[in-house]
């Protein structure tokens, strides 16, 4: 049995060859395909013209627009809006523009079609914004996945079940479970201005004693002692 060289080359490949991998073309021109020049296909077509349509509801951006058209400029700041067509672009984005029913219309496109599968938030707002955006669209998704009746439904939670529901146990004795809170915010009367209640859970006896809002820790303990 012959044993490869150090390349891990066949045992027959010719030895001795200086750069023969030299000019070796790998991946040929007509194998990429540039994604930029394709940004909308299949179901969303049709989109495009309800997109073209909907401008008008948008004043600031067919202001822009007509002027750009009018100087004849089809860039902005360094590429990142651009006009192709009847279309605003962002770094190369689809601009949806201000239309809530057409912004649902796309997120329930790559949410609620068979293809798309139902993905979570953060899946979701990487296939919108691979050819949309908006301001405000992480946001949308987010509303739109968290209110989807199907995902809420048939998906398994990831945090922690909350427990049942427990009764508070009844004390035995009179004193010795209490809540004590505070009404503040009242008219001054004798420079006091809150009110310290504490209840006593059996017999619901309470005491209301007149104090200040700004009173300390210390303080209410001297009133708790005085009083209760």
């Amino acid at each position: 049995m012959e044993k490869t060289d150090g390349l891990s080359r066949r045992p027959d490949w010719k030895v001795g060859v200086d750069k023969d991998n030299e000019d070796q073309v790998l991946i040929k021109d007509n194998w990429i395909h540039n994604l930029q020049e394709v940004l909308i296909e299949g179901p969303e077509v049709g989109i495009l013209e309800k997109i073209k349509k909907a401008r008008s509801k948008d004043k600031d951006v067919v202001r822009v627009v007509k002027e750009m058209k009018k100087v004849k400029v089809r860039e902005l700041q360094e590429n990142e809006w651009q006009i192709e067509g009847d279309l605003v672009l962002k770094k190369g984005k689809v601009y949806m523009l201000r239309d809530e029913e057409l912004r649902a219309e796309i997120i329930w496109l790559y949410h609620d079609m068979p293809a798309a599968g139902h993905r979570g938030r953060w899946k979701m707002v990487e296939l919108v914004t691979r050819n949309y955006w908006w301001p405000g669209v992480t946001r949308d998704i987010g509303r739109y996945v968290e209110g989807c009746n199907l995902c809420q439904t048939m998906k398994n939670r990831t945090e922690e079940v909350t427990g049942k529901l427990k009764l508070s146990e009844v004390p035995k004795k009179p004193w010795t479970h209490l809540t004590v809170s505070f009404i503040t915010k009242l008219p001054i009367v004798a420079g006091k201005d809150a009110i310290l209640v504490v209840c006593n859970w059996l017999p619901k006896m309470t005491h209301f004693v007149a104090t200040t809002e700004g009173t300390s820790a210390k303080g209410l303990a001297r009133l708790f002692r005085d009083n209760v």
